[in-house]
């Protein structure tokens, strides 16, 4: 009589040399949170009829001669209310072309300058070139312009004011020189022209 020996059975674990690694179960879910997210497709809208477009906006309206004379008035007196000793230090300003004579618009300021008790610091003097049109509407791109304006911002500069002889020595163009008196406001300082706005 045979003796049959029951064979061994192994556990699946163990069926294949090394260790068994159970593979992870990938669901739909996870495959939509491993995807790239794109974006959605781009829609070309056709543009909108002349008739619909909005209207650009316009620019307000410049302040009139007059306006901008009462304006620089109430700028300066307010930069002399906040001067030590109620006395304005500023420097004088002239603006020439290379034929020009600066020296006849500093006399004018300094005269302007001692009418009205001021007292003068410095005087800058910039020459343009006679094809430099930026520089003659854009005061900031001068080197004297320049100066004045940061002797103005210096905490440690004595100078919050400025005398020139006109509003086109510091620029020709409207809503520029509008912006200049703003900042001259902002700052506490004073612009005084020889001739005013109304005089131009």
């Amino acid at each position: 009589m045979n003796t049959c020996t029951p064979s061994t059975v192994r556990p699946a674990s163990t069926r294949q040399s090394g260790a068994y690694q159970m593979r992870p179960i990938v669901t739909a879910a996870d495959r939509e949170e491993a995807a790239p997210l794109l974006p959605p497709p781009a829609r070309g809208l056709p543009p909108r009829a002349p008739a619909l477009r909005p209207a650009p906006a316009s620019p307000p309206p410049l302040k009139r001669p007059h306006e901008l004379a009462a304006w620089r008035a109430a700028i300066n007196r307010a930069a002399l209310a906040r001067a030590d000793g109620g006395r304005l230090s500023v420097v004088l300003y002239a603006l020439t072309g290379p034929s020009g004579d600066p020296h006849t618009v500093l006399a004018a300021a300094q005269q302007y300058a001692a009418a009205h008790r001021l007292h003068v610091v410095d005087r800058i003097i910039d020459t343009l070139a006679r094809d430099d049109q930026a520089s003659t509407d854009q005061p900031e791109l001068r080197r004297g312009y320049a100066r004045a304006l940061h002797l103005m911002g210096d905490p440690a500069s004595p100078v919050r004011g400025l005398v020139t002889i006109s509003q086109t020595a510091v620029t020709r163009v409207g809503y520029l020189y509008e912006a200049h008196l703003a900042l001259y406001a902002a700052r506490g300082t004073a612009l005084h022209l020889v001739r005013s706005e109304t005089e131009i």
